[in-house]
This record gives C-alpha cells, sequence and structure tokens, in this order.
C-alpha cells in the first residue's frame, strides 16, 4: 500500500512472537453478483465451503464486512477523519446480509459495525467441512477509502473488500479486526466468481477470466454467446488466493505483455498513457529481477488497474489510483506486495513489517532502472530517521491499528519494517541473503509465515543467530549509534575505540591512508555466533565484540597516526545511525 493513512485511537503493543502453524483453514468461495450501475450496488449470493483443519471445535464463525466502515454514524469514518456532515447519501457504503444458511439451517448474525458474528446451534469439529450460503447486498460508497464509485482519475467502479469474508482463524484463535483503513488477512482457497454488469463495462481484478477475452478498447466472448439485452457475465476462477477484487470501467485502454507464460495485462486512462507505458517498456527488466531474487510468479496471470483510492495491493492484481512522480517504483511496490501479502499471507494486521518493510525491501531492488546506480536504503533511512524526530516512536510490534499516530504506524511498518531485512542482509551478507530468500519461498509460500518463520530462515542459511537482532528492533525502540572516540598517536600502530550506544552490531570500518590505499575491517559481534565472510572487498576480520561491553578498542600494527587521511565507521553506509558526527575521524568541520 502507499497512501496517506489513518490514525487509530488507542496504542496497544502487541507481545505476541510467532509460532510456527503446522495447519491452516481452507476457505473455498463460489460468488455470483450483479454489478447495478444505476443504483451503485451489488447484489450477491456466495456459498463458502469452510474446512477447519484446526485441532479445536468452532462453536461461532467471524465475519469481516469491511464496507460498514463507511455506514453513516460509524467510527471508522470518524478514525478516518471523514466529515460526515459533508457527506451525501450515496457517500455511504455498507454490507447488508440478506440471509444465512449453513449447512441448510437458518442463521442470523450479529453485527457490530464492520464486524459479523454467527453463533453455530453445532460446533464444527476438527476436519469437518461445513457450508454456509449467504445473500447480501452491497452498498457502494464514494471512493473514500480504497474501494468506491468514480475516483480521482475516473474509473467508474472499484470493488474490493466488497463482499462478506471469513475472518482468519489459526493458533492465536479468531482474527475479528474492525477496519479502520489499515491492513487485511486472510484465509488461502479457491475463488469461482461470476459478474454480471451492463456489457459497455470491462472487468479487471483477481484470477483467470475464463469466459472472455481483452481487446484493446473492450472484450470479447471466447465461444459465440448469444447476449440478452445489455447485461453480461463475467467468470473468473482463483486458486491459492485469500481475496478477490475487482474494477468496472468503460474507457480503459488495455495492454498485455506475455512474461514466462504469465500474461501481465495493464488497464488505465488515455490521460496517464505516458506513466503507463513507461511502466509497461521496464516491466521485463523488473520482474526478471524480481525472479532472480525472490522466486518465480506462481500464477497466471497478473493485473496493473487504474482504479481505487491510493494504491492498493490484492491478489493477482492491484489498483493504482492515478499518477505520481515515483510510479513505476509504485507499481513495482504493489507488485511485490503480491509475494508477501498475496503469495505468502502474512497476517498484515500483526505484522505489518512482513508485507509492507519487506515489500518496500524488494521494491528498492526490482524499480532500479538501466543506467542507476541506487542506494536501496537511502529513502528508508533518512524517512526513518526524519520521523524518529518528529513523533513518538513505537515498536514495530504494536498491531497496525493501534498506533496512536500515523506517523508512527508509517514509520514501523514501512522505513523501520524495511530496514530490519537491510540489516539482516548487512550481518549475513548478499549471497545468504539471496538464499534465504528463495528458501523462504519453497518452505512458506501458501502458508502463512510468521516473524519467527522470517528469521529463523535467514538464520539457517547463513548459520548466524539472529533472534536478538529480532527482539530489539521489533520488540523495542533502541536506535543504533555507534562513533569513534579516543584515537592515539603512536608512530607504529594506530589506536583507538569505537563506542556503541543502542542495539549492538557487527561493524565495518574502512581506514584511508594518504597514499590512496584504502584497508577494510570487520568486527564480528558476539551474539551472533558466527562471522560473515561475504564481503564487497577484501576485508580484514578483528576479535568479536561483546554486547556486554560498550567499547572497542582497535589496535593496527604497521599504520602509524600520521599516514592515516580518514577513518570511516561503516563506509558503505549500511548502519541507520542516529547520530552521524562522531562516525568518521577527524570529524569533518561544516
Amino acid at each position: 500500500m502507499r497512501k496517506e493513512l489513518i490514525i487509530a485511537a488507542i496504542a496497544l503493543t502487541s507481545t505476541i512472537y510467532s509460532q510456527k502453524n503446522t495447519w491452516q483453514q481452507e476457505v473455498n468461495y463460489a460468488i455470483t453478483a450483479n454489478l447495478d450501475d444505476q443504483k451503485g450496488v451489488v447484489l450477491g449470493e456466495e456459498t463458502i465451503e469452510y474446512t477447519n483443519n484446526s485441532k479445536d471445535s468452532l462453536s461461532e464463525i467471524y465475519l469481516h464486512l469491511y464496507w460498514n466502515a463507511f455506514k453513516k454514524g460509524s467510527h471508522a469514518l470518524n478514525v478516518l477523519e471523514k466529515d460526515q456532515a459533508e457527506m451525501t447519501k450515496s457517500d455511504f457504503g455498507s454490507i447488508e446480509i440478506e440471509s444465512i444458511k449453513i449447512n441448510g439451517e437458518i442463521y442470523s448474525l450479529e453485527v457490530f459495525e464492520s464486524i459479523g458474528k454467527i453463533k453455530l446451534k453445532k460446533t464444527i469439529a476438527p476436519a469437518e467441512k461445513t457450508q454456509l450460503i449467504i445473500k447480501f447486498s452491497s452498498n457502494i460508497p464514494a471512493c473514500i477509502n480504497r474501494a468506491g464509485k468514480d475516483n480521482s482519475s475516473g474509473t467508474d467502479f472499484t470493488l474490493t473488500q466488497w463482499y462478506p469474508k471469513i475472518c482468519r482463524y489459526d493458533s492465536q484463535g479468531w482474527h475479528t479486526d474492525p477496519y479502520f483503513g489499515r491492513e487485511f488477512a486472510g484465509t488461502f482457497g479457491k475463488y469461482n466468481v461470476t459478474l454480471s454488469c451492463n456489457k459497455r463495462f470491462v472487468i479487471a481484478g483477481t484470477g483467470l477470466l475464463t469466459n472472455k477475452s481483452y481487446t484493446a478498447n473492450g472484450w470479447a466472448d471466447k465461444q459465440n454467446v448469444t447476449q440478452q439485452g445489455e447485461i453480461t457475465e463475467w467468470k473468473f476462477v482463483a486458486e491459492n488466493v485469500h481475496d478477490f477484487a475487482w474494477a468496472a470501467e468503460t474507457e480503459w485502454i488495455h495492454n498485455s505483455i506475455h512474461i514466462d507464460q504469465i500474461d501481465f495485462h495493464f488497464f488505465y486512462h488515455q490521460d496517464y498513457k505516458m506513466e503507463w507505458e513507461n511502466l509497461m517498456a521496464n516491466w521485463k527488466k523488473a520482474y526478471a529481477i524480481c525472479k532472480e531474487e525472490f522466486g518465480e510468479y506462481p500464477y497466471p496471470q497478473f493485473s496493473f488497474i487504474q482504479a481505487g483510492e491510493g494504491y492498493m495491493e490484492y491478489p493477482n492484481c492491484t489498483m493504482l489510483e492515478g499518477s505520481r512522480m515515483d510510479f513505476f517504483n509504485t507499481a513495482c511496490h504493489e507488485f511485490m506486495h503480491n509475494y508477501f501479502y498475496g503469495i505468502y499471507g502474512s497476517d498484515e494486521n500483526l505484522h505489518h513489517w512482513m508485507d509492507e518493510g519487506v515489500t518496500c525491501y524488494a521494491e528498492a531492488r526490482i524499480s532500479q532502472l538501466e543506467g542507476e546506480n541506487k542506494n536501496y536504503l537511502s529513502e528508508a533511512m533518512s524517512s526513518y530517521n526524519w520521523v524518529r524526530m518528529m513523533y513518538p516512536e513505537e515498536p514495530i510490534s504494536t498491531a497496525a491499528n493501534h498506533f496512536d499516530h500515523d506517523y508512527a504506524y508509517y514509520n514501523a511498518a514501512y522505513y523501520k519494517g524495511q530496514l530490519f531485512p537491510e540489516l539482516i542482509r548487512y550481518m549475513i551478507g548478499d549471497k545468504n541473503m539471496k538464499k534465504g530468500f528463495h528458501r523462504y519461498y519453497s518452505n512458506w509460500k501458501f502458508k502463512h509465515p510468521e516473524p519467527n518463520d522470517f528469521v529463523k530462515t535467514f538464520e539457517d542459511v547463513s548459520q548466524m543467530e539472529l533472534t536478538w537482532f529480532q527482539n530489539y528492533w521489533l520488540n523495542t525502540t533502541k536506535t543504533i549509534d555507534f562513533g569513534i572516540d579516543s584515537v592515539k598517536k603512536s608512530k607504529n600502530t594506530l589506536s583507538f575505540t569505537i563506542t556503541r550506544e543502542g542495539v549492538p552490531l557487527p561493524v565495518e570500518f574502512s581506514v584511508e591512508l594518504k597514499d590512496g590505499t584504502i584497508k577494510y575491517y570487520y568486527i564480528p559481534l558476539d551474539l551472533n555466533n558466527n562471522v560473515k565472510t561475504d564481503f564487497y572487498r577484501t576485508t580484514q576480520s578483528l576479535a568479536k565484540w561483546s554486547c556486554g561491553e560498550p567499547n572497542y578498542s582497535i589496535s593496527l600494527p604497521g599504520i602509524s597516526i600520521k599516514d592515516v587521511l580518514k577513518i570511516t565507521l561503516d563506509p558503505d553506509g549500511f548502519l541507520p545511525d542516529v547520530f552521524m558526527e562522531n562516525n568518521s575521524w577527524p570529524i569533518e568541520k561544516e
């Protein structure tokens, strides 16, 4: 997601550590829905097959009714800072439940804003399948938060979070997070979706379109079909996904690129042609980097769709509102969400950094265009330090809905979230990082990994201990601050001290001599229980630094201080050091 974010009301730090799930629930949806574009309503019926793969007997089922966040009088609209007095009747939205049947029996629903609760007459036993049939009516809101009608770039309808969706259940129980405009969590399954609408619309979204094909400015039926009046059907199938999103528009331009048996679709408006043609021109190279670094995209299609409010990810597609200076980077960011949000299915509410932060890490790499010499960390480090100085920082482990203010969430999920894998890469090296992401892909795709699973993967490939760093970076607001102190004058030995405050880490430094020679050194940290061997150039390893000692004394025989031009900590700029003024010697005067 790339957008302005809302301010949540309550600060609550999650102290839940991840636990490996050896099972996961399965939810399969068969949805039939009709878009009434005149009334701004979607009328639908869904048949849900829910498989309880847990060891628990379930006595209730919870539903997400996301658009109830846009009902008149909802608390979510207050959190989203929408002036309800300025909204018209058609601006509000909702998901109304017409009827519910479970295994043939009629049920009622207890609703509080965006969460619905079904109290079961008979528990769902372990390994048991249950069928729900739900009829619903979704009133489409104005495009005020991701979904809605008539977005700023001219797209008619963006239908995301548009149907009753079963809340996720895992080893921590039901996840019934209310919707305040932030993150999502879902359960993998199969979607068979049939959508009907006026035939002047083109529909793009999740899954494979099975009964039609796209043309440059419209669509064609794959088989000869006699059209009944002005209404036509669109049939989509998607497997191993945890949501279904779509958009409908009458004036899109459509293009596609075929890469590695994958169809990449692009739906956009004429006014934004230049940005979208640039995206298409550079996409083959971006995807090649993605595949090399993070694994192949495992679905047969992906759609970039000009729709929605902001920039937001959904399975097999992304909704991109309009245009922005970094449009190509943003499109790359949203595509990479289809790995860390889509393929892995991480819980964005509890562990937002596993999606947003790691996606930022990936975006920085796949969005590098020909001829660019990009510093992958520069934006994250500058933004992290600016927000940290301007606003109170909260631990990354705070759940998405419970940050005190918007900037604290954004800093934790995106900037500091990106720095987490960046600092792991700094400790274990590029080769192990790449190997780790490929192992993560092999071991955890479609399995809802949690923080310990992510960290353990990189521990396994590097044989380095990283759990201590996980605790520092995710559960505290301690910062990184190294400095050079006590440089001593000596004829034949260079002696000085490196100081540390806050988070301990291994340290790299360079000594530049007046004859132009630069020597590089590495101080391993005892907590890693191993040493890095993957460097960018010849680097000498020194003795380990104990995490219990804030100072580290260095003696480098054969180097006279009179021959030293400069000593530099972290010469490659990999550390988000909060006080850079003492990171080099002699101290540079302004």
